[in-house]
């Protein structure tokens, strides 16, 4: 049941090759549909198929489609490029300068580290700034020396950061793809195994690589033609954390005999839906032309209304959804709001709650980023590596065991001087005679302590299991909380993490430094979405999505496109061509029918709100086609004349429904 052109993807083998699938045109089907057509046939192995992809979810899925088409599906190689860079670290870290049981530092973590490394003074939002340049030339692959930087000091911290991150033997997320390049790049031998060992290459998403990433690819294919990467040039949305649209381009440069195939078929949405998305995105530059369409009939009109204000926007949306789900008997689930910044949501959200209507919204605060995680995240990387001295700085008075500032600023010039990390200094008690014999007392029961579970021979959750009880750390949590329902809260996390490591551990044993790289990976994944449920989403995070009914809202000057992505970028034009890749992601989210609104006069943020006075429709919405479209620049109605109007419709629907 493929097109003719899904099906030239699946059977071309035998050079590199493109796929350039729009919005909805089945670029996944066609991933898994290739590895079954590349196993069956016997052009690859099942263990030496590789395909990589950016989130946890989307490679899980992906995994669970092809284990029912291919023998033997287990062995196929699906994975994050985080999880592929980490495998190859693990595998060859004997030619690397780290050691076995790296641990694996979050952001806030790092962001400690370089905060250290700067001289005293130094506001920590320029340690942010210069924690997010790190990032960005790690992106862009490039060592120290290579930096052109106006600021020399940047890059010698630079170089500090990523000799000190070796010292403790831990590594950032952007180490995960830049390390294993950088092996690569350094040792033929690695290179030619893992060149040996890929027998064929799949990237999805392959718009959303930066230049590590595709460095990492060629790296890996070397002039091999094993290759397939999948891609949208006009769903490239994250160029603010290093996405280069130009890869497109440098395939066909590296890999000079590339094939191209373009999916254009859509089996989502309306052709209303698809006109207005492509007149939308044909006015950015195109290295690749492509147009899609859909069989699958006309549609509605796409309805563009003016609001006078956030709060009747909020107003009119919610009776809308009330209206759609009684009268025609839509679940919650059909129905996503779609914004481009967190801050949009907040009135929406009182609206949802007032009405009592079931909502989730992605992006909320991670399980990972309660402190009582961390800190037992921080036991467990300890354990695994006792050279981690961000994990020691977070373990040592939690719970609090009389352990202060002074006393680790002390261990911290003893490590120094001694060329120790801090546990191996606290470890060596001879080196503490300039700590209080109270102070040494406390190290020394900590350090026991820790050594003692290191020693353990039991797996992971009997290990952290054992630690918690030991540190009497549920208490400690009871007892620190500030009122009794976050008493309950707190001792329930703690209790929901040691099921979770139970339940992974019952799958498989796990050593402590198998499960400390598990969680690490784990803390980035996607969360799972409620089934009935109306969905709200920014457009970054609603890629790959798709919903019978869309709102789309504040599609404003200076929201869409966004007013400090155009301040912040060195090239206007680049900047409002990502803006208008979102708007196009957003408008291919719907497949029957697509709400936009703007607001006319929205309040300020805060003080210094640098959008007052930039509001009034976007000019995407001048993109689309007039025929297309219901209300646009009918709406404008008064201020008393669109509160009578929201009056009339909920009073109709109250009449409807009975109450």
């Amino acid at each position: 049941m493929l097109n003719p052109q899904q099906k030239a993807a699946v059977e071309k083998t035998d050079q590199p090759l493109l796929v350039l699938a729009g919005a909805g045109c089945g670029k996944t089907r066609v991933i898994t549909e290739k590895m079954a057509h590349l196993v069956n046939h016997n052009y690859c192995s099942t263990d030496r198929l590789y395909a990589i992809t950016f989130t946890n979810k989307a490679a899980k899925e992906m995994k669970q489609r092809a284990m029912k088409m291919v023998q033997n599906g287990e062995l196929l190689n699906i994975s994050t490029f985080h999880s592929l860079g980490l495998r190859m670290m693990q595998q060859e870290i004997t030619s690397s300068e780290y050691q076995r049981g790296f641990s694996i530092l979050d952001t806030s973590e790092c962001q400690k580290v370089i905060q250290a490394l700067l001289p005293k003074g130094i506001k920590k939002e320029l340690s942010n700034q210069l924690q997010w340049q790190i990032s960005g030339w790690k992106n862009a692959a490039l060592y120290p020396e290579q930096v052109d930087s106006s600021v020399p000091m940047a890059v010698e911290i630079y170089q500090q950061y990523l000799d000190y991150m070796v010292s403790i033997n831990a590594m950032d997320f952007d180490d995960l793809i830049l390390q294993p390049l950088w092996l690569l790049n350094r040792s033929e031998a690695v290179r030619n195994k893992w060149q040996q060992q890929i027998g064929y290459l799949m990237v999805d998403e392959y718009q959303d690589t930066n230049t590590s990433q595709y460095q990492l690819v060629k790296m890996l294919m070397g002039h091999g033609k094993h290759l397939t990467c999948v891609g949208d040039d006009d769903q490239s949305i994250y160029g603010w954390r290093g996405a280069q649209i130009e890869n497109l381009q440098l395939l066909q440069k590296d890999f000079p005999s590339l094939a191209v195939i373009k999916l254009e078929q859509n089996y989502r949405s309306s052709s209303t839906i698809l006109n207005a998305a492509n007149a939308v995105i044909q006015h950015n530059p195109h290295p690749f032309e492509k147009k899609i369409w859909s069989d699958l009939g006309q549609g509605e009109t796409i309805k563009i209304t003016a609001y006078n204000s956030a709060e009747d926007e909020a107003q009119q949306l919610v009776t809308d959804i009330s209206f759609q789900k009684r009268v025609n008997l839509k679940s919650y689930s059909d129905f996503a709001i779609l914004y481009r910044s967190n801050h949009q949501a907040k009135l929406l959200e009182q609206e949802l709650r007032i009405n009592n209507l079931p909502y989730q919204m992605s992006g909320g605060r991670s399980f990972f980023d309660y402190s009582e995680i961390k800190d037992l995240m921080a036991y467990i990387r300890l354990l695994s590596n006792p050279k981690d001295n961000s994990a020691f700085l977070r373990c040592i008075n939690t719970p609090k065991r009389g352990i202060g500032m002074q006393t680790v600023q002390q261990i911290s010039q003893i490590a120094k001087r001694n060329g120790k990390c801090f546990f191996e200094a606290c470890a060596q008690t001879q080196l503490l005679g300039d700590l209080s014999p109270a102070a040494q007392a406390k190290i020394k029961n900590f350090v026991a302590m820790i050594k003692t579970h290191q020693s353990m021979k039991s797996s992971a959750e009997h290990i952290v299991e054992s630690l918690v009880k030991q540190t009497d750390y549920i208490n400690w949590v009871n007892l620190s909380a500030n009122n009794k329902v976050a008493k309950i809260n707190k001792v329930k996390l703690v209790r929901d993490f040691l099921k979770w490591i139970q339940a992974i551990s019952s799958k498989q044993f796990l050593a402590m430094d198998e499960l400390m790289n598990y969680l690490s990976l784990q803390s980035n994944q996607d969360d799972e979405v409620a089934e009935d449920s109306i969905k709200m989403m920014t457009l970054h995070a609603a890629k790959g999505l798709e919903f019978e009914h869309v709102y789309l809202v504040g599609v404003e000057e200076g929201i869409l496109p966004h007013a400090n992505s155009l301040a912040d970028s060195d090239d206007e034009n680049d900047a409002v061509e990502e803006e208008r890749r979102l708007m196009y992601v957003g408008i291919t989210r719907a497949m029957r029918q697509l709400n936009i609104s703007y607001v006319k006069k929205r309040k300020k943020r805060y003080q210094d709100d640098p959008n007052e006075g930039v509001f009034g429709p976007s000019r995407f919405l001048d993109e689309i086609p007039m025929e297309l479209t219901s209300g646009y620049h009918s709406q404008d109605l008064s201020e008393e004349e669109q509160k009578q109007s929201n009056k009339k419709n909920f009073a109709a629907l109250k009449a409807m429904l009975g109450d």
